[in-house]
């Protein structure tokens, strides 16, 4: 049973900054990608299992979209109002995890205070070509790529590529998403939406692979 959840307004020093919340335990902070109409709920479909597996989940509205105000940021920007947001609810680390320009947010965070980010999880991830090699080999915590094979807007050799870049990096490409019917054709760029009873299992597997330290956490 999930004892949790509620939606919040979190402000920010870029402004407010909505989250739908499920859970209790280590926090996992989920951003998703720049398409206008985007909300946390790209994430609907994985954050009960992922809160029911003994985890805070934090689905994001980012600054300018869905419930959230204000002007639309880029990703430097918006991981800032992220930090912010895990100042205000009292999270010294957190899990970070960003589907598309969602995972460019999620690796800026990383490399830019490694210290508070515990693990990483990249979702058919932005990032390639933004970020050095060289800096992402310097990438130290525990980091998941997850891919659909069939992701017509990001093509899944950026897994590969993410894999051999990132150092104790797991890979894992969910085929056939949109084999399903009613699934469009870009499904394949949120398998977390449109198998998600995979993905959730891909996730929580990574997750409850050794300890995760994450000190102070409120629920």
């Amino acid at each position: 049973m999930v004892a949790r959840m509620t939606d919040k307004q979190i402000e920010t020093k870029l402004g407010p900054l909505h989250a739908h919340i499920e859970g209790t335990g280590p926090a996992i902070l989920l951003a998703h990608g720049v398409h206008p109409s985007n909300s946390w709920q790209v994430w609907e479909n994985n954050v009960t299992a992922l809160a029911s597996a003994g985890f805070s989940v934090y689905a994001l509205d980012l600054i300018g979209y869905g419930e959230s105000g204000g002007e639309r940021l880029d990703y430097r920007q918006q991981a800032q109002a992220v930090f912010d947001l895990m100042d205000a609810e009292g999270l010294a680390t957190a899990i970070v995890g960003g589907v598309s320009w969602g995972g460019t947010i999620a690796l800026e965070m990383t490399l830019s205070n490694p210290q508070r980010v515990a693990r990483l999880i990249l979702v058919d991830s932005g990032g390639a070509g933004v970020f050095p090699e060289e800096e992402l080999a310097q990438i130290t915590c525990p980091t998941l790529v997850v891919w659909g094979e069939d992701d017509t807007v990001i093509p899944a050799a950026n897994a590969a590529w993410f894999g051999a870049t990132i150092p104790n990096c797991r890979v894992e490409v969910i085929a056939g998403v949109t084999e399903r019917e009613g699934v469009p054709p870009w499904g394949g760029h949120h398998p977390m939406r449109f198998k998600p009873d995979e993905f959730n299992a891909i996730v929580t597997s990574f997750l409850m692979q050794g300890p995760i330290a994450l000190p102070n956490q409120g629920d």
